[in-house]
């Protein structure tokens, strides 16, 4: 019996299997499963290995095996620990055969006939749920054995609506939207399987806002071995909530009497038809319309949002003219070696975006990068006077130019992901296609740390890059463990903007308020907004009398700092007291008022660690702990490694923002060990250090 544990007696180059070896699937038990192999004698070599691979990553796994001849048996338990709520995932199987200190690589493959029915697909592993799991109906996952299009051996852990894309037929036929009523038609193959019911399904983290509105079935045709189902929703009688919401078909086993689900696919037709042609919604009172789309699964979904004004059709005729400008002179785009720099919806100069780009205008970064350099901002933003020492590399957002250098660059660099580089949520846009093939620096706009957001910028995933900016170790090795890249594909350089971050706060009476956002309120409407939690403890917050003696009793000042997306809802916000400022996103830049600031007030914020950086006390103000952890999560445990004190009411907060006046606003030492243990780059040359990364990578 060989061991899941081991020390590789060589490293196998994975990308370069030395030959493929063909494998017949015998037998598949629970984690168990029999590959046979024909005219081929393993004999010859002293050690064999299993190998699996996730395909994406790095991740491999030496599996346990008995082997019988040219049989050998597969123990998969080791997988067990691999199944991860939300994701699915794929596996290559490798062998690996040591002969007098050499090694060979096979990746096995089975060449035998395959169809998308349910038999060409082993399941060894099934009744896998997770706690974490709040939805209406909890998500079942699964362990399959199958081949690939190429015929290559996998193994996918993944959700059971997963296997069902893969085995049955579900596609759009047919789309309406008059009046507020929905219509959809659609062809399913039901298979050994019962169809219920359709559902429009709210797509969100919590648990309390899991809501799911029937369709009425108007009608079942037999056509084939396929059902045509026609369903119909009154929009007006149902309750909107934004941002995102799915189509799901239910489907009833009677074998194991369990109903799972399956999302309607959407074929290039209609896709096209939906992205260039179509511009039926739904819109309500409030600004907000309900229109399709198609996920990046191309499968059939629902955004609720507000409109906004690149939502048209007419950006369509922009980009298409964009794009016949850029072909005529591609030879000369393309010999400009053009990298584009811009920070949050490219709206602002504050952030990292801004400072890397200062830097290389500046330093001359471009003759050493061989690059030109632009900065990408709206042309109304109130930052637009900052760039403007360097209008020749100024591009205005959403120009004809911004379109075609955003095709011709070579580069992107943020502080966000490269989608910001554009309308990011712009109905019509075809433009995500080339965004998404472009090299791209994460620089961030803070430390990754206390929230989770892997989902999102791991690497294969929408917001991935080829190169993460960290500064810390430890912040370093959570994207190394979480994120899935390469040591090498991460970079502890510091952030940018923390080239030019020093305190300033001697002689000022100032406390900062910069609360970040919880995603369950985005774009909600006003009514949603002062109902929830986040507000009205923020709103008695500014507004509490003994928060009002504390300020004149010390001579203090509050700026009450509101995120980008506290933007639209930034009037429903008041303070009494005029020692409180209510400062606009992008009013003032932050890197200014953190470091004038005396000390800060957050609750999860990453910008913490811009003032841990300067020396200065940071109180956590976390009412909601319960409800983030489990829409959002965090790689610290808040309870013990924060490098600040926490407060869950508002009366813990005010007796410690009390303690820490009185204390001068001294860090406490058990602070300042954990600013020593977490903090190691300090020497102001973070922009230059990162300049040097891409010189190594990318020029």
């Amino acid at each position: 019996m060989a061991t899941d544990t081991y020390t590789w007696p060589l490293s196998p180059d994975f990308k370069h299997p030395d030959k493929i070896l063909s494998a017949e699937i015998s037998s598949v038990s629970t984690y168990e499963v029999t590959l046979s192999f024909k005219d081929f004698s393993f004999d010859k070599y002293e050690k064999l290995l299993f190998i699996i691979k996730e395909t994406e990553l790095s991740t491999s796994v030496s599996l346990s095996f008995t082997r019988r001849e040219n049989s050998f048996t597969l123990d998969l338990t080791s997988l067990k620990s691999l199944f991860e709520f939300r994701y699915n995932k794929e596996f290559h199987i490798y062998i690996q055969g040591i002969h007098n200190n050499t090694s060979e690589l096979f990746l096995l493959k089975d060449p035998s006939k395959k169809t998308t029915s349910e038999n060409s697909f082993h399941i060894f592993a099934d009744e896998i749920y997770f706690p974490e799991d709040t939805a209406i109906r909890p998500r079942e996952y699964i362990g399959i054995l199958d081949s690939d299009s190429t015929d290559i051996l996998r193994i996918c852990l993944c959700s059971r609506n997963y296997y069902l894309r893969q085995t049955h037929f579900c596609s759009l036929h047919s789309l309406r939207m008059n009046g507020g009523i929905l219509k959809i038609c659609y062809d399913l193959e039901t298979g050994y399987h019962e169809y219920v019911k359709t559902e429009l399904s709210f797509r969100n983290k919590l648990s309390k806002d899991a809501i799911a509105h029937d369709f009425t079935t108007v009608s079942t045709q037999k056509r084939g071995n396929l059902i045509r189902i026609k369903v119909s929703l009154d929009l007006n009688k149902i309750d909107l909530k934004s941002l995102y919401w799915d189509i799901n078909v239910l489907l009833y086993n009677p074998d194991n009497s369990k109903t799972n689900q399956i999302s309607i696919a959407m074929d290039t037709k209609h896709r096209m038809f939906l992205k260039f042609l179509y511009n039926g919604s739904y819109r309500t009172d409030n600004g907000f319309f309900f229109y399709p789309y198609y996920t990046g699964n191309k499968m059939l979904a629902f955004v609720y949002r507000k409109e906004e004004k690149y939502d048209g059709l007419d950006i369509v005729f922009k980009e298409f003219l964009s794009i016949f400008l850029y072909r005529i002179g591609k030879s000369y785009w393309n010999k400009k070696h053009i990298c584009l720099v811009s920070e949050k919806f490219a709206s602002m100069a504050q952030d990292n975006g801004y400072y890397f780009f200062k830097h290389c205008m500046d330093e001359n970064e471009e003759a050493y990068l061989n690059k030109k350099i632009y900065y990408i901002i709206a042309k109304d933003s109130p930052d637009h006077y900052k760039v403007d020492p360097y209008k020749k590399n100024v591009i205005n957002f959403m120009s004809i130019r911004h379109m075609i250098y955003t095709q011709a660059a070579d580069l992107i660099v943020s502080s966000d992901s490269r989608y910001h580089t554009y309308a990011m949520q712009c109905r019509h846009s075809i433009f995500n296609r080339y965004l998404r093939r472009k090299k791209f620096v994460f620089l961030q706009h803070g430390v990754i740390a206390l929230k989770k957001v892997d989902n999102f910028y791991g690497k294969g995933m929408r917001g991935g890059c080829d190169l993460f900016v960290v500064s810390t170790n430890a912040e370093k090795q959570t994207i190394i463990d979480y994120f899935g890249y390469e040591p090498d594909e991460v970079i502890n350089t510091g952030l940018p903007r923390w080239d030019v971050l020093k305190d300033h706060s001697q002689g000022t009476r100032e406390i900062m308020i910069m609360p970040t956002w919880r995603n369950w309120l985005d774009s909600v409407p006003d009514k949603d907004f002062e109902e929830s939690e986040y507000f009205k403890h923020y709103m008695g917050l500014l507004n509490s009398s003994r928060f009002s003696q504390i300020l004149e009793k010390y001579d203090l000042q509050v700026n009450f700092y509101l995120h980008a997306k506290f933007q639209e809802y930034s009037e429903n916000f008041n303070a009494v007291n005029k020692r409180i400022h209510l400062i606009s996103f992008g009013e003032v830049a932050v890197n200014e008022m953190l470091m004038r600031c005396r000390m800060l007030i957050t609750d999860y914020s990453s910008v913490s660690w811009d003032i841990l950086y300067q020396d200065k006390p940071v109180l956590f103000y976390q009412f909601d702990l319960d409800k983030y952890n489990e829409a959002h999560g965090s790689y610290l445990d808040m309870h013990t490694e924060l490098f600040g004190d926490r407060a869950e009411t508002e009366s813990q907060l005010l007796d410690r923002l009390e303690e820490c006046i009185q204390n001068d606003f001294k860090m406490k030492p058990e602070y300042e060990a954990k600013r020593n243990e977490y903090l190691q780059f300090k020497d102001n040359q973070h922009s230059r250090h990162i300049c040097e990364e891409i010189k190594k990578r990318f020029c």
